[in-house]
């Protein structure tokens, strides 16, 4: 048998599809990232109402047993900012407080004293 014989070769056309790389199945989330998308999803729906309805409407956020006010006051502020909105926040007595009003006893309405 000659070397010839033994190889042989197929040809054919190929599809531009087929040398596409195939879509990933997504990966299922963590019981941490499913928290954490649930808490965004909350906080869009809440700063959307602020959107939507009266100035002077003020939203308060209470915190369940397992958050920490750091964390829930770090998404909101990263929310706000990321969408640009015009809402005010301020942390009064271990809650969060949302307007888009001036919030009162809040710093941005101090003014400086005169020397």
């Amino acid at each position: 048998m000659n070397d010839q014989e033994a190889m042989t070769v197929r040809v054919r056309d190929a599809k531009p599809e087929e040398l596409a790389p195939k879509p990933r199945k997504p990966r299922a989330l963590s019981p941490r990232q499913l928290a954490i998308r649930k808490r965004e999803q909350q906080i869009e729906r809440v700063l959307n109402e602020l959107g939507a309805g009266p100035a002077s409407q003020i939203k308060k956020i209470e915190l369940e047993d397992n958050e920490k006010l750091v964390t829930i006051r770090a998404a909101i502020a990263r929310q706000i900012k990321a969408t640009g909105s015009s809402v005010n926040l301020g942390v009064r007595n271990g809650a969060i407080y949302l307007s888009r009003g001036p919030i009162p006893g809040a710093r941005g309405g101090r003014r400086p004293k005169n020397a």
